[in-house]
């Protein structure tokens, strides 16, 4: 009998466990709500602050007009809405039970605390220089955020307009939110303010080719910013070695190779003193990608890629490719951004020199090439000056 009862016992209890079909821990908060907030740009919940957020780039346009390298320059001057995001929400383990009103308002104090400690003159910007999906409420003297019921945050915008003639202005607004007041949940004790000190807008340029050919980049010797930059690491004997080297990868009719070079040099390290590093050569593939822009794709060699004989420099990070390099013929410049080597971006302008391959030789070796030829030998089957 005594088993009988155990048997009854056990099964209704089973039962009872799963007679609903939903664990025992559901909608039970284990985490405490309360109301936050944070950029939408930060990459850290505990990250408060955010200097010189990158707003947009106002971009001009060469436009070649003939052979002879006569261009018209076609101004940028479009107005972009940037977008300044806030998200306000109300952390914890469940979403809102009922909606919850979050009042936002600006933060002056914290302003003035920034411009004393950077030697700054950030400022709120006046209310014509900006629109919110939010609007202002005179009476709660803040932006009444709305968390509905069964969600868990809502977005603070701010579109500010960003024209050409006023570049200057935007690195001084400054967008420094608290949290005033909120219904119904405690505040967070750490993440009620958040501050962005400036607006970050640039200005490039940009090539078009389009009904012109364009033009071949001239095979031989540059002379490199960034090398003549790092001298304290090109320089083992007291020489700095400045100069990266320019090869086609064909010099023939190859529909493979038309367009496609060889960098010898990467980023801030000469292929002279360090061409056959242990990990990775110093060398690129640059590879033309719009003939209308007259546009070229820098990329690294990749590890298995057995058209090389080995992979670029590679230490800690892997090289990224990058499609907005771009050669100027009447300057003989050739600007290259290098993206992710060790971890950095570089930009690097390169200017034509001289048709000259003669290597700088370093005499101690180790992985410094002591001649073309030694190149060729080491499994590099493209032209090379020999």
């Amino acid at each position: 009998m005594k088993r009988i009862h155990t048997i009854f016992f056990s099964l209704s209890a089973m039962a009872a466990f799963s007679s609903c079909g939903k664990p025992d821990y559901e909608d039970k908060e284990f985490y405490k709500q309360e109301a936050y907030i944070i950029s939408a740009e930060s990459t850290s919940a505990t990250e408060r602050e955010i200097s010189e957020l990158p707003a947009h780039t106002f971009v001009d346009t060469i436009k070649y007009l003939n052979a002879q390298y006569d261009s018209d320059t076609i101004i940028d001057t479009k107005t972009f809405v940037a977008q300044v995001k806030f998200k306000v929400g109300i952390g914890g383990s469940l979403p809102a039970s009922q909606d919850i009103r979050i009042v936002v308002g600006f933060d002056e104090e914290t302003i003035e605390d920034y411009n004393i400690l950077k030697n700054t003159s950030k400022k709120t910007p006046d209310p014509s220089a900006y629109t919110s999906n939010v609007p202002y409420n005179e009476k709660e003297k803040g932006f009444v955020v709305e968390i509905k019921k069964g969600t868990s945050s809502a977005s603070l915008i701010f579109d500010v307009p960003i024209e050409r003639t006023k570049m200057s202005a935007y690195d001084d607004f400054a967008f420094s939110l608290k949290i005033l007041r909120a219904d119904n949940v405690p505040l967070s004790r750490q993440y009620t303010q958040f501050l962005i000190a400036g607006l970050l807008v640039t200005k490039d340029k940009t090539v078009n080719w389009s009904g012109f050919p364009i033009p071949k980049i001239p095979a031989g010797k540059y002379y490199s910013v960034q090398l003549a930059g790092n001298a304290g690491e090109n320089s083992p004997d007291g020489r700095t070695r400045k100069y990266k080297y320019i090869t086609p990868m064909s010099t023939g009719d190859d529909p493979q190779l038309n367009n496609k070079y060889i960098i010898w040099g990467t980023s801030a390290w000469s292929f002279e003193v360090f061409g056959f590093h242990g990990a990775g050569w110093m060398y690129n593939v640059l590879s033309l990608v719009d003939k209308d822009f007259g546009t070229y794709r820098v990329e690294p060699v990749l590890a298995g890629n057995t058209n090389f004989p080995a992979p670029t420099f590679a230490y800690s990070t892997v090289q990224q490719s990058s499609d907005d390099n771009f050669y100027d013929p009447r300057l003989k410049t050739l600007t290259i951004h290098y993206k992710n080597v060790i971890g950095k971006d570089y930009t690097d302008v390169l200017t034509f020199e001289s048709a000259d391959f003669t290597l700088d030789v370093v005499r101690s070796g180790g992985p410094a090439p002591q001649s073309w030829a030694e190149v060729r030998s080491k499994g590099f089957n493209y032209w090379l000056p020999l």
